[in-house]
């Protein structure tokens, strides 16, 4: 009797819980979402489903692709139910894509489903799709293994690592779009061929995207603000081009206050030998080419910070650098507003040459 009424209350619990096995169900890698076409309301919200199989080899992976536009992102993942046979699950989600038209106007409408619904993960990664986010969903790189995998690999650290890939994390891009004195980041996804390339950065405000960095100006931001080693630094002395792998970088940053004004003094040193230079740089004078080096990357440096400024956006968190360097109150805020148009950079570099490679 004992295990009859064990059994029984077994079948009315896992029945009343809505499990449902795993051939059963869609996992849903990535989303896209575009603004709906013109002249109609709403969004296109594009679904990339991995289709669960027993291989794991490259050129293996299943996936299916469903796109739908409706007036609401929720009316729309609700009516792509209907389009599939088994249930959408978005607990592997790893990619939360937004068509550049959308980011262009106002980003806002989707974030705000995105951060209401509790199966979306935090450490999702966020980025723009150009031309449009339906267009990156639909790749299927021929050499994944799993579906989405190739997502993975390009923004974590798991697979190829590169100066120019920023990548975002969801739980810090909704942090940024609400935090006074910090600004959102995007990367920007391209296609080329049946792949992704990501070498340019979005710099947005709290509801659009307002400049984007080319592939030089992104590689001075990922040294910038992360210190990122993994990079290189170039210059050109004598009418020849030298480029230096990075081996140590530091970044300190100072807000002060001068007779002429507010000024934001930057400190890079960066350490490092060279990977491309002429024939006989061994023998010659370091000390020119690491000034020349300096002179180049201040410059690189300034453009950037001065690229920002005028687009009226702090990617770097300089503001909220300010705020906690000065008493918290309301007045805080508003005297950087009026100081960042105005603020002067000055930015030195100390770039030490450790050696030539290899070979003299």
């Amino acid at each position: 009797m004992l295990v009859i009424t064990i059994v029984s209350l077994l079948l009315v619990l896992t029945g009343g819980c809505g499990f449902k096995d795993i051939d059963k169900r869609f996992y849903v890698v990535a989303i896209g979402i575009d603004p709906a076409p013109e002249g109609a309301k709403g969004y296109t919200v594009s679904l990339r489903m991995a289709v669960p199989s027993p291989k794991v080899e490259p050129g293996a992976a299943k996936s299916q692709v469903e796109t739908i536009q409706a007036t609401t992102i929720a009316e729309a993942v609700r009516l792509l139910k209907s389009h599939v046979d088994k249930e959408l699950d978005f607990g592997h989600c790893k990619l939360l894509l937004f068509g550049d038209e959308l980011v262009k106007k106002d980003f806002r409408g989707p974030l705000n489903w995105l951060s209401r619904r509790r199966d979306i993960q935090n450490v999702a990664f966020v980025a723009i799709g150009k031309p449009d986010a339906k267009t990156i969903i639909e790749i299927e790189p021929p050499n994944e293994r799993l579906p989405g995998n190739a997502i993975f690999l390009m923004f974590g650290n798991d697979g190829s690592e590169s100066s120019y890939t920023i990548f975002e994390y969801f739980f810090d891009f909704v942090r940024r779009t609400g935090e006074l004195g910090m600004d959102p980041i995007l990367p920007i996804m391209r296609k080329e061929k049946n792949g992704y390339v990501v070498t340019r950065l979005g710099l947005l405000n709290k509801s659009k995207l307002v400049a984007v960095l080319n592939p030089q100006e992104t590689e001075m931001y990922n040294q910038i603000r992360n210190e990122y080693k993994k990079s290189t630094v170039a210059a050109t002395f004598d009418g020849q081009n030298m480029v230096m792998s990075v081996d140590s970088i530091s970044s300190r940053s100072k807000i002060i206050r001068t007779s002429e004004g507010w000024v934001l003094r930057l400190k890079l040193n960066i350490r490092g030998i060279f990977e491309e230079a002429p024939i006989g740089v061994y023998d010659q004078s370091w000390t020119k080419l690491e000034q020349t080096f300096n002179t180049q990357v201040e410059q690189e440096a300034k453009s950037l910070l001065e690229k920002a400024q005028q687009a009226g956006v702090d990617p770097f968190g300089f503001g909220l650098k300010f705020r906690a360097t000065h008493a918290g109150t309301a007045k805080t805020w508003s005297d950087w507003q009026s100081i960042y148009p105005r603020l002067k950079f000055d930015v030195q570099a100390k770039v030490v040459i450790e050696g030539s490679g290899i070979v003299r």
